[in-house]
Formats: structure tokens, C-alpha cells, sequence
């Protein structure tokens, strides 16, 4: 399973629906997406760019990227943004691969 960081902004409208029913979407989010194999991690409100973020584990980069054209779909989110996070141990991996190999830079 691969870890995403979702990125997002609700819509005028998805705030006015907040602010009238309060509800937490974690929850239900979670729920919706749970059939094709994403789980909510954990999720956070935040200030300034973005309103949430949330932490999500699915399967591969197209199931992921499913969800989020499913969420951008509606309307309901003015921006959102998808990072696959990599670990830090195939970080490391991808050091020790990147030290055997020789780029040359384009030259003028």
C-alpha cells in the first residue's frame, strides 16, 4: 500500500453546508472509500492555502487518483492537490541507486 497526502480547499458552497449541518467528512469520506481499498489515515484542518489535509493509504497511484477525480468532480473542493509520499527507507534506497549512476548535465 502506498501513502498520499490529499490537499484541499472546500468551495463557498461546501463551507455554507458545513456551517448549517457541521459534520465530520473524515468520517464519511472514509467510508465512501473504503470499497476500492483507501483508508483515511488521519486528517487535519489547516490555515492558510489549503482548508484540510489528510493522510491516505490506497492501493496504487490510479485508485488514488480515482478518488480525487471522483472529489474534484463534484464541485464541492476548490483546489486539490495529491502527493504520493515515499518513505524514508526508499529514500535511502534511492540514494544508494543514485551514487552508481553518471548524468551529465546539457551543455551549451
Amino acid at each position: 500500500m502506498s501513502h498520499y497526502l490529499w490537499q484541499l480547499s472546500y468551495s463557498k458552497d461546501a463551507w455554507a453546508t458545513q456551517i448549517q449541518n457541521p459534520q465530520n467528512r473524515m468520517e464519511q469520506v472514509s467510508a465512501m472509500f473504503a470499497p476500492v481499498g483507501i483508508k483515511l489515515i488521519q486528517g487535519f484542518a489547516t490555515l492558510g492555502e489549503y482548508d484540510l489535509i489528510a493522510i491516505v493509504e490506497a492501493p496504487d497511484d490510479k485508485t488514488v487518483a480515482a478518488a480525487s477525480i471522483a472529489i474534484a468532480s463534484t464541485g464541492s473542493v476548490s483546489q486539490l492537490k495529491t502527493t504520493p509520499l515515499t518513505p524514508i527507507e526508499d529514500l535511502v534506497e534511492a540514494l544508494k541507486i543514485a551514487k552508481t549512476l553518471t548524468y551529465t548535465p546539457p551543455s551549451a
